[in-house]
């Protein structure tokens, strides 16, 4: 190999490695507990056990939240691997890789090395956008297959490849999959304004796309399954999932997830974290040079697009705009890169350096009230919140590099702790922390051979987690009806409806365990 070809893929196989270490670190290292891993994790094992691949249920009833292919990839892995959240968490972290890859090497390819590889700096070192892919959900797959989907959109219409337009196709069809007509909206939205900004939206480049014939290839991977479960649920699901979960959740807010408009650009700073601080800077230096680079101008319009997507959208999640961070990420890059070259006054540079400081420094502060006040399950893992010392440290060390003049060494500060920090984060303060949710204190009960019930609420993460699958009863005279004939069954409740329907009643509390960072206590008890 010549001193070129290494020279070559020395980057790739370096990202490579950084990569797969932020996304694969202790993966299985502390159990799933939120409720969207829960819920995802547990139809993907019960579709595994049912031998079912077209009908995804949880906890026996029909799950008409998502389309199956997060389910297919967890259940793949629980095939490789065996049930449990290592195997229900590895193709998120998997995607995550590729995510990153991906970005590395179409933003080098569109613009340069170095802000290539900044702007892949910038994915890595945001340490929420990083977490995204230790979850068992659908947002890692959806993320990888519509930023390539755009990726070889613009490759397509910058060289013709037709490699390109055939896995902008695929890509388009596999998003459907992962999360719905979502997946083909926002890059069409995209497209249509691109191709109207270049004064390129004629016949000419219509049919350049071949949409008809793409069209049938997205259509040939997605459609077939959707057809399969609407005849094997009369319907249910397609109501269920097409208008609930998509047209109901952008005309309505939904699980009061909701806000003003501005509340998405919240979530984008906070997902970026730390180079987020350097957004307002990236959006105008990228509008400044969008004429002499086409993808800059490209990755503008997939950030503005996203942006104005979910802004206007009544329901907003923090992983909404996710799929749109590769592109920001370039925007971000792009101001790094004259700042680095010192082609423009450090003068916001550094307000933006000093601001990010300020704010760094409170957070382990924060994190201690949290732990010590708010969470007091949690007062005992306290003084976790000392890790969190890594992230002010870094940009310390970020500031003395820059008034030392040494850019390159300022970004690596600002960027290499919070990959730290990110290592930290899974390595050491996930696993502490769960270990005080009622999932796991539950361990006990759970692995008996005492039956279970539920009723009205519960911890979705228990199925899961210990296999299993609990009758529930939405009223009292069902569980007293459900206890004659099992008496020593354990009741699985939520506080207020403990304190509603059987406080005053005789019984045996088993576990009383406030859940993290949600604002009920899960109960287990018997009656007398």
């Amino acid at each position: 190999m010549t001193t070129d070809s290494k020279n070559k893929y020395l980057p790739y196989f370096l990202i490579l490695l950084t990569a797969c270490l932020l996304c694969f670190i202790n993966l299985g290292g502390y159990p799933v507990y939120i409720l969207d891993e829960a819920k995802n994790s547990e139809a993907a094992r019960e579709m595994l056990v049912n031998n079912n691949w077209i009908v995804p249920t949880f906890n026996g009833e029909l799950r008409v939240d998502k389309p199956p292919l997060h389910y297919w990839f967890m259940m793949l892995a629980f095939k490789i691997f065996g049930v449990g959240t290592f195997a229900a968490r590895f193709f998120s972290a998997f995607f995550g890789v590729l995510t990153i890859m991906a970005t590395f090497h179409f933003t080098q390819r569109f613009t340069n090395r170095r802000t290539a590889a900044l702007t892949t700096l910038v994915l890595c070192s945001a340490f929420f956008f990083v977490q995204e892919f230790h979850l068992a959900v659908p947002d890692p797959y959806l993320i990888f297959f519509v930023s390539f989907a755009l990726f070889n959109f613009y490759d397509f219409w910058k060289t013709g490849r037709r490699s390109s337009w055939l896995y902008f196709y695929i890509s388009l069809g596999l998003g459907i999959l992962a999360k719905g007509p979502v997946a083909l909206a926002l890059p069409g939205i995209i497209l249509l304004v691109f191709l109207i900004w270049k004064k390129e939206f004629n016949l000419k480049s219509i049919l350049n796309l071949q949409p008809f014939l793409g069209g049938f290839i997205t259509l040939g991977i997605a459609v077939p399954w959707f057809v399969k479960v609407h005849l094997a649920t009369n319907g249910e699901f397609t109501n269920g999932f097409f208008l609930e979960h998509n047209l109901n959740r952008f005309t309505g807010e939904m699980e009061g997830h909701g806000g003003l408009p501005v509340v998405t650009l919240a979530f984008i700073l906070l997902g970026l974290l730390p180079f987020s601080f350097f957004i307002i800077q990236g959006f105008i230096r990228s509008w400044k040079v969008r004429k002499t680079n086409d993808f800059i101008l490209f990755s503008w319009i997939v950030a503005m697009v996203f942006m104005l997507f979910f802004a206007i959208s009544m329901t907003k999640l923090p992983n909404y705009p996710m799929p749109s961070y590769p592109f920001i990420a370039v925007l971000i890059a792009v101001y790094l890169n004259e700042v680095y070259e010192k082609k423009i006054a450090l003068k916001g540079f550094k307000i933006s350096l000093w601001t990010l400081f300020a704010i760094k420094l409170l957070m382990p502060f924060g994190a201690y009230i949290v732990l010590a006040l708010v969470e007091k399950q949690l007062y005992a893992t306290r003084f976790l919140s000392i890790l969190l010392f890594i992230l002010p440290a870094g940009t310390a060390l970020a500031l003395f590099y820059l008034y030392k003049g040494k850019i390159l060494k300022c970004l690596l500060a600002i960027g290499f702790s919070a990959m730290f920090f990110s290592l930290e984060l899974h390595q050491f303060i996930y696993p502490n922390l769960t270990a005080e949710s009622p999932m796991v204190m539950a361990k006990n009960l759970m692995n008996s051979d005492e039956k279970t019930i539920v009723y009205k609420s519960f911890d979705p993460a228990l199925l899961f987690n210990y296999e299993r699958n609990i009758p529930v009863r939405h009223s009292k005279e069902g569980i007293l009806d459900y206890l004659k004939e099992n008496p020593e069954t354990m009741i699985i409740t939520k506080n207020k409806y403990f304190d509603a329907d059987w406080k005053d009643e005789s019984t045996e509390i088993l576990l009383m365990q406030k859940a993290l960072f949600e604002n009920y206590t899960l109960i287990i008890f018997k009656l007398k």
